[in-house]
């Protein structure tokens, strides 16, 4: 009888071990939360010996708008965005939209979870968007007129303009908040592969849970071929407004790129984020490196929450 009974609480506490847990929000209407964040930028290339490094400071308020059966209207602005350091490094992360995206309100339609499903004043983002890329761009000319004859402004200009998608605005928004964590259904172990800005990785989450709060922690690698990290550069430089001379030349000399191992992309990283049941996060994280074309990022980010409506 004993080992029947020691036999049922085993199977129950592995049971209970691998239980998946669904991420999802319960908010009420009027809920208010302020976030800050701290990200910490270094941008190397060993092979030259040359370094850059910058930080970023900014506050992301989140306010329930509305609170149905079928979702949530969230509305989502990140203001104080301060800057120390290099522009162009910020421009060689890809962080360049988190910059326009300052002090313009997001208005964000989710489902019942809390998952992002629309962007209800597109429009109005896309335009305030628009007028402050085009001004970086004019500051950028400016300060190096030379660029001119290697990208024209004009083919910089369409290109950042062809960006400003309803689908790039909202993955900005999630990918800058917890709130991509909401709608998956995870336990520990569990492995998604993920696709961010063209950067393809999978990450394997711990999922741990306490009283009145849920931790996960996600272990990001990279998840990229020669073909993907090839098709990945081709992809930026044409945002960048590159022709097809240039995309040419980056294509006939390939192969001389993989002799000298810069035709990868190596990346390693953890998030981590804490969750209270009532899905508003108290901290989130991110540490990641990557090494790419002989060149070395590390971008760590810690977001906290300082202010808040709630008791």
């Amino acid at each position: 009888m004993k080992k029947l009974l020691f036999t049922l609480a085993f199977a129950l506490a592995v049971t209970a071990l691998n239980a998946q847990t669904l991420i999802k929000a319960n908010f009420q209407k009027g809920d208010q939360a302020t976030y800050e964040s701290v990200a910490d930028i270094k941008l190397s290339v060993p092979m030259a010996g040359n370094s850059e490094s910058i930080k970023t400071n900014s506050k992301t308020k989140i306010i329930v708008k509305d609170a149905t059966a079928d979702g949530y209207v969230i509305e989502m602005t990140t203001t104080n965005m301060k800057m120390e350091g290099n522009q162009e490094v910020v421009q060689q992360t890809g962080n360049m939209l988190n910059q326009y995206l300052s002090n313009v309100p997001m208005l964000l339609k989710t489902d019942a979870n809390g998952k992002v499903k629309d962007l209800l004043n597109y429009t109005e983002v896309q335009t305030k968007v628009s007028k402050f890329a085009m001004a970086f761009i004019d500051s950028l000319y400016k300060a190096k007129p030379e660029m001119e004859k290697t990208l024209p402004k004009y083919k910089m200009a369409m290109s950042t303009n062809s960006l400003l998608t309803k689908e790039s605005f909202i993955e900005s928004a999630e990918n800058n908040s917890f709130f991509i964590l909401f709608g998956k259904t995870l336990k520990t172990g569990d492995k998604e592969d993920m696709n961010k800005q063209g950067i393809k990785t999978s990450v394997t989450y711990e999922v741990n849970k306490e009283p009145n709060a849920l931790n996960i922690i996600g272990k990001i690698k990279g998840n990229m071929t020669e073909d993907d990290v090839k098709a990945f550069f081709i992809d930026k430089m044409k945002q960048m407004g590159a022709d097809e001379a240039m995309v040419s030349k980056l294509d006939a000399n390939w192969e001389q790129m993989k002799k000298m191992g810069m035709a990868k992309m190596d990346l390693d990283g953890t998030s981590t984020t804490k969750l209270l049941n009532t899905g508003w996060a108290t901290e989130y994280s991110t540490d990641m490196k990557t090494k790419m074309m002989g060149m070395e990022m590390t971008i760590n980010t810690v977001t906290k929450l300082v202010e808040k409506s709630w008791k």
